[in-house]
């Protein structure tokens, strides 16, 4: 894939619909008996793996181009698997699973691609073990995953201490808590991305949040009832075009119904830091709040520190905040962001390599990187890689929107798994590129 630059980006889009909303949806749709109607969904190819495995599983769903359709037996009639559930490059579908299946009464076995079988999955096994959970993995850390291998789980619940901000390990007790015969208490450093807690909570599922403490009472898995779900679109696919609209000098774009839940808008609140021409305007508030965002360009931005409680808000944005920091006045800094490093690629290292390679002046450190803004020198190369990252893709296909000679981008591919039409969209922005 070739792009350079193609000057102002003008117009409006709606980003595909919120991958980490679509994914519970399936999930729980699937558990409960009956209907249900995922309409706005996410069809890239990490959710496609979530449908995969529950059709495995026994339950029928179709997908036309603007909904899912759900219609299961309930987990109780779940079938037990002939063959090992591929969870592909997904690793919400791995983690959530984890918990999901250990309430089966059968064994299963989760495997991913080449990049899920590095990233740590000790993290999810540790607290699922501690509930009473039969499971294991390579080397008790890795993928492949055994659920439930000649004993079944007699799953307890867990009063636990978070030791890493991550979603997707809250979540994947929080399904366990669903089968626990006791009650599950949660108590998170910051608080990170809730959207697991206000689909329970919209599934008639007993559980409480306080603050950073969330409670989920015994035997849940009997109150679930479903309800037909809007998904509303990504913010983290929104990230790329905020920032594109920043830094392509001209630009004005509106993103449509983007979902701005609190746990999620930390690409607005570094925008508006940083002085950038941005404004939300809200248009409903139900479980998840969704607006209208309009971004233009901003030729003076100011370098800022990025850290703290800020990190889980904006973590899986961070590589295209670093191309946006790139073009701030000075020095800023992305700190307390260890979890880079275990993402589909190390993500401190591969923005820090293909963003110098492009001439900007970053340097990585333990936990985030330095940006030096406004410090840009010429390109080492012309070909970059995505590394099969979804975000490192679109990083680079933005960052070649103010380029005057093509840049080529290897495996650009990986972007379908969040956003298979991003391509589209700077078309429809811009014209052909």
């Amino acid at each position: 894939m070739k792009l350079k630059s193609i000057g102002p980006l003008q117009g409006e889009i709606s980003v595909p619909g919120d991958k980490s909303i679509t994914h519970r949806a399936i999930m729980l749709a699937s558990l409960y008996n009956g209907e249900t109607v995922i309409y706005k969904p996410l069809l890239g190819e990490d959710c496609l793996s979530t449908i995969n495995i529950f059709r495995q599983l026994g339950v029928n769903i179709s997908i036309t181009s603007d909904k899912i359709i759900v219609d299961s037996p309930g987990y109780e009639a779940f079938q037990e698997p002939d063959d090992v559930l591929y969870t592909g490059n997904s690793g919400t579908t791995t983690r959530l699973l984890c918990g999901l299946l250990a309430g089966l009464p059968f064994k299963t076995v989760l495997d991913g691609d080449d990049s899920i079988r590095k990233r740590p999955m000790g993290r999810i096994i540790e607290p699922l073990r501690q509930m009473g959970v039969n499971i294991k993995g390579n080397e008790n850390r890795f993928t492949p995953v055994v659920i439930n291998e000649g004993t079944l789980s007699n799953i307890n619940g867990i009063d636990y201490v978070m030791p890493v901000k991550s979603a997707q390990v809250k979540s994947a007790i929080l399904f366990a808590g669903l089968f626990a015969n006791s009650e599950v208490r949660i108590t998170e450093q910051d608080i990170s991305r809730n959207h697991t807690e206000l689909m329970f909570n919209q599934s008639n599922i007993d559980l409480e949040v306080d603050d950073n403490k969330i409670v989920l009472k015994p035997l849940s898995i009997d109150k679930l009832k479903m309800h037909d779900i809007t998904v509303p679109g990504d913010i983290s696919s929104a990230a790329f075009f905020i920032v594109a609209a920043l830094i392509v000098p001209d630009s004005r774009i509106v993103l449509s119904n983007v979902g701005t839940n609190i746990t999620r808008n930390g690409i607005i609140e570094v925008v508006k830091m940083m002085g950038g021409n941005i404004e939300v305007i809200e248009r409903s508030v139900n479980a998840e709040p969704v607006s209208d965002i309009i971004v233009s360009y901003t030729g003076d931005l100011k370098a800022i520190t990025i850290e703290g409680e800020l990190i889980p808000k904006l973590i899986d944005e961070i590589p295209v905040i670093a191309l946006l920091l790139a073009h701030a006045n000075g020095k800023s800094v992305i700190k307390d962001a260890e979890e880079l490093k275990v993402k589909e690629t190390n993500r401190i290292d591969t923005v820090v390599s293909e963003l110098n390679a492009l001439g900007y002046n970053i340097q990585p450190t333990h936990d985030g990187m330095i940006v030096h803004g406004q410090s840009r020198v010429d390109r080492t190369r012309n070909i970059f890689d995505s590394f099969n990252d979804h975000r490192i893709g679109m990083m680079l296909a933005i960052a070649a929107l103010i380029e005057l000679e093509p840049i080529e981008i290897h495996r650009f591919e990986a972007v379908n798994v969040s956003y298979p039409n991003f391509l589209d969209h700077i078309k429809q922005l811009k014209g052909d590129l």
